[in-house]
């Protein structure tokens, strides 16, 4: 027997065709940050399974706040590192 559920990814999927209209009127640059958002989505797919009935767009756009978060943090740090660097050799 096949399973009667759709998986979480498919969701994220059906979600990312719902928003093919809005996402036809961007710039090629903006598109690449929509598909940005859809693709961090399917990073977290694991968690968003876990949701009971979950509502799709909040667990794509919760999931993409996360990923940005970390990033954020990986930039922070690495701007950290190089202003020590740049304090101990001010040459």
């Amino acid at each position: 027997m096949g399973r009667t559920a759709r998986t979480f990814r498919n969701a994220v999927d059906s979600e990312e065709a719902r928003w093919k209209n809005f996402r036809r009127t961007l710039r090629p640059a903006r598109r690449v940050r929509l598909d940005q958002i859809f693709d961090y989505a399917r990073k977290y797919a694991d968690a968003g399974t876990m949701m009971v009935t979950p509502r799709v767009t909040e667990v794509v756009f919760i999931s993409s706040l996360m990923e940005m978060l970390s990033e954020i943090e990986s930039l922070r740090e690495t701007i950290a590192r190089l202003e020590n660097a740049i304090e101990e050799n001010p040459s």
